[in-house]
């Protein structure tokens, strides 16, 4: 048996200490280790992790890079320098050092998931998708994996693959929640209503205490447009639940705008937004002061959002919206500016998110606007190829479009089209 050397012995001691929350007294041995054998790699990473698990980041790079030193390939210095990255949030150096972690000798199946989840973040799904794939082939029970690899699926409308993801859940891991609800998403996203019903009454089932079920049958009720069975249940099974009131009043909000009750949503949304603001509430009160053509209070929740300045698709359809605002108030100048503004603002963010489809929507509309027909043209072309041609708003842009054009037969096809698509072209209230 081969003998422990000085260094390999402060190290195991160290480590025997750090897992006691030890630090100062672990740091000690890991010095000594290092002055017995500056060579030896582990005192270096033992030493790294315990500055991350201590937030001294800066030190701890400086331990993961005399590993490197030693050793340029090293997957696991990579592995931690490339979660410190991320916690910088530097993506792109995240990303180039897990990749050389994935690359390397070091397997360790939390690098496919960071990786994957740097490539969400980036909205970058294929990707993501891929190093998921990795990742389920070589351990099928990871749950956060398959939860992620739906998330994407169903948000790239890939339901019939989010269906299988969901099926396969349910098989592997029974007493898993997310494997119905995703199961029920994804059939509603298929219009196989009562199959989607019988998926969520099954769920009820077995988890009869998890009100996330309960949402989710409202949603079908939405989606059925049964508005009372939808409003009775979250009467029946939310009004005693006082630590859930935000939620509540959230989802009665957006049910009563579904059900046409324009001047109840606009006081309750005016209610909402005033006690507890978000982004998308403010949202859903913007489209219904556009309804009701109070243009300069969708105005100011426009400004609302923006000032914000989140990286989500509320900014984008308020900058949209701002500019449509101004238009409808004949500020008709201020509102060119304001297309112009923001339609180079959806070109920049398109480059950093190019799984954003809507950002090439809103740069069609924008153009449309400016009367720039060909490059509008353009948008909802590269939308529909895309997607398969399976994105009912490009379609029904491309209508608008030709409605400008005086082609009433091409207008009326597209539209007719792309209404029978689409779930939210009431998302927009001006197209």
């Amino acid at each position: 048996m081969q003998q422990m050397s000085l260094a390999e012995e402060y190290n195991q001691q160290g480590r025997g200490l750090y897992g006691l929350d030890k630090y100062d007294e672990a740091l000690d041995f890991f010095r000594k280790a290092e002055e017995k054998d500056p060579s030896y790699l582990r005192t270096y990473i033992n030493k790294a992790e315990l500055y991350i698990t201590t937030h001294q980041l800066d030190k701890a790079k400086e331990e993961l890079n005399k590993v490197l030193y030693l050793d340029k390939n090293n997957g696991e210095a990579n592995f931690h320098l490339g979660n410190i990255a991320y916690l910088e949030q530097d993506a792109k150096m995240a990303v180039s050092y897990l990749t050389k972690a994935y690359n390397s000798d070091y397997r360790n199946p939390r690098t496919a998931y960071h990786l994957a989840c740097l490539y969400i973040d980036m909205h970058k799904d294929e990707q993501a998708l891929f190093y998921l794939n990795k990742l389920l082939k070589e351990d099928p029970f990871q749950v956060e994996a398959r939860l992620r690899k739906m998330e994407i699926l169903v948000g790239m409308r890939k339901y019939e693959e989010a269906l299988r993801n969901a099926d396969e859940m349910i098989e592997l891991l029974p007493d898993t929640f997310e494997g119905y609800h995703y199961k029920f998403v994804t059939l509603l996203g298929l219009q196989r209503y009562p199959e989607a019903k019988q998926a969520i009454e099954r769920a009820m089932e077995l988890f009869p205490d998890d009100l996330g079920f309960v949402y989710d049958l409202i949603k079908y009720y939405e989606q059925v447009e049964e508005y009372d069975r939808a409003m009775e249940l979250i009467d029946d099974r939310f009004q005693a639940n006082a630590q859930d009131r935000r939620s509540i009043r959230k989802e009665k909000a957006k049910l009563m705008f579904a059900m046409g009750k324009a001047d109840e949503t606009k006081e309750l949304l005016e209610s909402i937004v005033a006690e507890d603001y978000d982004d998308e509430m403010c949202y859903c009160l913007m489209q219904v002061y556009g309804g009701f053509g109070e243009y300069d209070k969708a105005l100011e929740c426009c400004r609302k959002i923006i000032e914000g300045g989140r990286d989500s698709q509320y900014y984008y359809s308020a900058v949209y919206h701002e500019a449509v605002a101004c238009d409808r108030l004949e500020r008709k100048k201020e509102a060119e500016e304001k297309y112009r503004r923001a339609a180079n603002t959806f070109r920049m963010a398109s480059a950093r998110h190019p799984g954003m489809l809507g950002l090439y929507l809103y740069r069609a509309l924008c153009y449309r606007r400016l009367g720039e027909y060909d490059r509008a043209m353009e948008m909802t072309d590269y939308l529909i190829t895309i997607s398969d041609q399976k994105f009912g708003e490009a379609y029904f842009v491309k209508g608008l479009i030709y409605e400008d054009l005086n082609d009433e037969k091409k207008a009326r096809e597209y539209k007719e089209k792309g209404l029978a698509m689409s779930t939210v072209l009431n998302q927009f209230f001006s197209l």
